[in-house]
C-alpha cells in the first residue's frame, strides 16, 4: 500500500494540471461569420458588413430564405466597426469560419492596405478566405442571391473554386493578396464580383456573378482587365488549369472550333545585356479538339497542323494584349521583378529602386508552342443526313 501512495500523489498532481477548455465559447453565444464586406461610409468612416449564419434556420431555408443574416455597422476603423456590430446583434462576431472577403470598388480606389490590417493582425480571420473586389458596394454582394446555394457566402466560395475551369479570372485568397502587397515591385490582381439583375417568372432577382479582374498599383485599384486580358496574364503566371480556345475552322472560316486546354507550363527567362532588360516567356500548351461547328474533317494532318498554328496565335495575342496594357499602366502584375531579382541578385538593388521606370522598358519575347493530342470518341464531323436518321 505504501508503494502505491506516490502513484496516487502523482495522479492527483497531474489531474490538477488538466484545467479543461478554460476559454471555450459555446456556439449559441457566437455569430458565425460566413462572408464579410468593407465599404466606405460618410465622414470617411468604414462600413463593415458581416454575413452571419443562422444554424437553426439553415435546414428550414431549403423551403425559402437563405439561413443567413447580414448585419452592417460603421466605425472609425474596421475593428471599431466590428465592435459596433454588438449594438445590433447579441452575439460576438466569430471569424474562423469566414470564407469570403469583399472590398468595394470605391474602397479599392482609395487604398486597401489600412483596411486589411485587422484581418492580417488578428488571429481569428482566415488567411485562406477568398478576396473579391465588388462593382458597387460590398454589402450588396452579401445580400445577393444564388441559384444553387442557400448560403451566399458558400456560393461565392464555390464560384472562386470553379472559376479555374475557364481561366478567365485569377483565384486569390487573403494570404496571396498580403504577400503581393508586401512586395516592392509586384502589383496585385483580384477577381471582380457584381450583382446581376435577373427576371424569372415575372419576379426580379439580384444574382451574384463573377466579373472582370481588378488591377492594382501598390494598394490602389487603377483599372480592370476583361476575361481575354486576364487569361493573357494567367498564361504568363503559369496559372492556366483549363479553358476553351475558340478558333475559326480551316476551309470553313465562318465556323468555329473549340480547343480544350488540357496541360500548360510557363518559364520566364530574364536577361540583362549591356544594361538592357529582356525577358523571354516560354509557354507550352497541350489541348484537345473538343468541338467543331463545321463539316470539314479536321483530323487530317494539314488541318490539324493549321489548328495548332491558330491556337498558338490566339495564345500569343492574349499575352501581348496584357503585356501592352500592363506596361502602359506601369504595373508589374507578372512578377518580372522577382525573376530578375532571383537571377541577378547583385544588380537587383539598383533596379529595385527604379522598377516603376524600368518595368515599362523591359523587352518581352514570346515563345509559344501549342499541340493538339486527342479528338474525342468521334473522329469525323456529323453530317446533316446523319442527324436525320
Amino acid at each position: 500500500m505504501k508503494k502505491l501512495i506516490p502513484i496516487y500523489i502523482f495522479c492527483i498532481l497531474l489531474s490538477s494540471m488538466l484545467t479543461g477548455c478554460w476559454n471555450r465559447r459555446e456556439i449559441d453565444t457566437l455569430a458565425i461569420v460566413q462572408a464579410l464586406g468593407i465599404d466606405r461610409a460618410e465622414d470617411d468612416q468604414v462600413s463593415f458588413s458581416a454575413q452571419i449564419l443562422k444554424p437553426s434556420q439553415v435546414k428550414a431555408s431549403e423551403k425559402g430564405g437563405t439561413g443567413v443574416w447580414v448585419v452592417t455597422s460603421t466605425g472609425e476603423t474596421v475593428f471599431d466597426a466590428i465592435r459596433n456590430a454588438a449594438l445590433k446583434t447579441d452575439r460576438k462576431l466569430f471569424f474562423p469560419h469566414n470564407k469570403v472577403i469583399i472590398l468595394s470598388e470605391e474602397t479599392a480606389k482609395a487604398g486597401i492596405t489600412p483596411l486589411l490590417d485587422f484581418l492580417r493582425r488578428d488571429n481569428e480571420p482566415r488567411r485562406l478566405a477568398y478576396v473579391f473586389i465588388a462593382r458597387g458596394k460590398a454589402k450588396d454582394i452579401l445580400v445577393g442571391e444564388h441559384e444553387q446555394e442557400k448560403i451566399p457566402g458558400k456560393a461565392i466560395e464555390t464560384l472562386a473554386k470553379t472559376s479555374v475551369i475557364t481561366s478567365h479570372l485569377p483565384k486569390r485568397d487573403l494570404k496571396d493578396l498580403l504577400e503581393t502587397l508586401g512586395s516592392k515591385t509586384s502589383s496585385s490582381v483580384v477577381p471582380g464580383i457584381k450583382i446581376q439583375k435577373k427576371i424569372e417568372n415575372g419576379t426580379s432577382k439580384e444574382v451574384v456573378v463573377l466579373d472582370d479582374t481588378a488591377i492594382f498599383k501598390k494598394d490602389k485599384l487603377i483599372g480592370w482587365f476583361d476575361h481575354t486580358e486576364t487569361r493573357g496574364l494567367l498564361w504568363v503566371l503559369g496559372e492556366i488549369k483549363s479553358g476553351i480556345i475558340v478558333v475559326k475552322s480551316p476551309k470553313e472560316e465562318t465556323k468555329n472550333v473549340s480547343l480544350e486546354i488540357i496541360k500548360t507550363s510557363t518559364q520566364l527567362k530574364p536577361e540583362i545585356t549591356e544594361g538592357k532588360l529582356t525577358i523571354t516567356v516560354q509557354v507550352k500548351e497541350e489541348g484537345n479538339l473538343a468541338e467543331q461547328m463545321s463539316e470539314v474533317d479536321l483530323t487530317k494532318p494539314d488541318t490539324f497542323a493549321e489548328l495548332e498554328k491558330r491556337q498558338t496565335t490566339v495564345i500569343k495575342e492574349e499575352i501581348q494584349a496584357t503585356l501592352t496594357k500592363s506596361q502602359a499602366w506601369g504595373v508589374d502584375i507578372f512578377k518580372f521583378g522577382e525573376e530578375f531579382h532571383r537571377k541577378y541578385p547583385q544588380e537587383w538593388p539598383k533596379l529595385e529602386k527604379n522598377w516603376d521606370e524600368e518595368f515599362p522598358k523591359v523587352e518581352v519575347n514570346l515563345e509559344v508552342v501549342a499541340r493538339l493530342s486527342r479528338v474525342g470518341i468521334s473522329t469525323t464531323p456529323m453530317k446533316p443526313e446523319e442527324s436525320n436518321k
